[in-house]
């Protein structure tokens, strides 16, 4: 499940695209899927070209034994805890920023969960400043691999969170039982799962990771009908088959059917949300 497409910044780190997957703006996970299926023709792969949110995530975490986390921020991984301990689903955190990577098995029925331990692991854990080093994430996810497996045969053990700098040559593995808060909202005694509620939709707009751009997410789930050409001519426009790509004096939005857009370019979020507002407009039709 991923809501992002391929770009030639992604090649040096991840495995399953292409140069064409990026010139074609493909979504990532039906990149991926395609490329899994050519090496084994006989996994069954369910692809999903969504973003979570506490709207969609039960749907999507039913008849599931493990969750793997592979996202980039904190507020999903959020997501993932609450519903992981709600629905009784062992899940394994993996992040990596610079050099640094960290990863830990979460059971549900063993404390601390993610949010006892989001004080010490920090919401700075991405790659806003420190970008990420490619030799890293190999690690994180050797690492997930084996700890899905044996989750998979039964071989439950103590977590213990798993850190490590590849650059420096570190590892280390960090007892965290003690870590455990009595009144934590998702493995506590009496739990809320916090995460998992949904609460008035606004327009959110905020910075990429590095500050790449500007995402903005609607107010209310839409469906949009992206057009296969606009009469404006002042918009560069190019329709894929997942998504819309506009362009305008050094300004890119890309814009998915769910209504959520990247926009590079912008000086800060006030011009993108107008930049949004204007590109949505001409997807409909006069």
């Amino acid at each position: 499940m991923d809501g992002d497409f391929v770009e030639l910044h992604n090649l040096q780190r991840q495995q399953l695209f292409t140069e064409r997957d990026a010139d074609d703006h493909r979504a990532k996970v039906k990149a991926a899927a395609e490329r899994l299926r050519q090496i084994n023709s006989s996994v069954l792969i369910h692809e999903a070209f969504a973003e979570l949110n506490a709207a969609n995530v039960n749907e999507y975490v039913q008849n599931v034994d493990v969750i793997v986390d592979a996202t980039d921020n904190f507020a999903t991984r959020m997501l993932i805890n609450d519903a992981a301990r709600k629905n009784g689903i062992p899940w394994v955190y993996g992040g990596v920023s610079g050099s640094y990577g960290v990863s830990m098995p979460f059971y549900p029925d063993q404390s601390p969960c993610f949010r006892c331990l989001s004080p010490y692991i920090g919401e700075d854990e991405d790659c806003d400043t420190n970008g990420v080093l490619a030799t890293g994430i190999q690690i994180v996810a050797a690492h997930q691999a084996t700890q899905v497996l044996r989750m998979l045969v039964g071989d439950v053990q103590t977590p213990k969170l798993y850190t490590f700098d590849v650059w420096k040559a570190e590892s280390s593995y960090v007892a965290v039982a003690k870590l455990a808060m009595a009144s934590c909202e998702t493995c506590g005694p009496a739990p809320s799962y916090p995460a998992l509620r949904e609460r008035p939709r606004e327009k959110h707009i905020q910075w990429m990771c590095a500050r790449t751009g500007v995402q903005v997410r609607p107010a209310q789930a839409v469906q949009l009908a992206l057009p296969d050409h606009i009469d404006r001519d002042e918009w560069h426009y190019k329709r894929f088959p997942d998504l819309s790509r506009f362009r305008k004096d050094g300004r890119q939005v890309i814009l998915f059917k769910d209504g959520r857009a990247m926009i590079r370019g912008v000086q800060d979020t006030e011009e993108a949300e107008a930049i949004y507002d204007e590109v949505v407009g001409l997807t409909i039709p006069s």
